[in-house]
């Protein structure tokens, strides 16, 4: 039997003095995530000492309009991780770690929103658990 290697990346909660190497993996995520950052729970993967990707996610104030009968319910806000360590389960273990600490906190039911065309973030979410549940349809008119 083949024994895996412990990942040298490590697992813990977002400290202030993170942002700097938060904001090289997304360079604007304080400004585009402002609101579910003030009221959401972030944990980072660091790897020597620096981060190399993070998840954020949050609780919602009202049901679900959108999924009837479901009335507390967490989000996967963000999810990001160094592209040139894309592949090596960090994004996995992130998901899956926002996943228990919801669960703990009393969550049983948590939404994520993505894009078709991201292939490797639906494989990540999929791979964690998550089922599409809804497509929206977006219309469209020229002025």
């Amino acid at each position: 039997m083949t024994q895996r290697k412990a990942s040298p990346v490590r697992l813990r909660p977002f400290r202030l003095d993170d942002a700097p190497d938060v904001c090289r993996i997304y360079a604007m995520f304080f400004e585009d995530s402002a609101v579910a950052f003030g009221r959401g729970i972030m944990t980072v993967a660091e790897l020597r000492g620096h981060v190399v990707g993070f998840v954020l996610w949050s609780v919602a104030f009202e049901p679900a309009w959108f999924d009837h009968g479901v009335e507390r319910w967490a989000e996967l806000n963000e999810l990001h991780v160094r592209r040139d360590l894309w592949g090596r389960g960090i994004g996995t273990r992130l998901v899956r770690a926002a996943l228990r600490r919801a669960r703990r906190a009393g969550y049983r039911t948590m939404y994520v929103i993505t894009d078709d065309f991201k292939v490797r973030a639906r494989r990540t979410y999929e791979g964690a658990g998550f089922r599409e549940h809804n497509r929206i349809v977006r219309y469209k008119v020229r002025l």
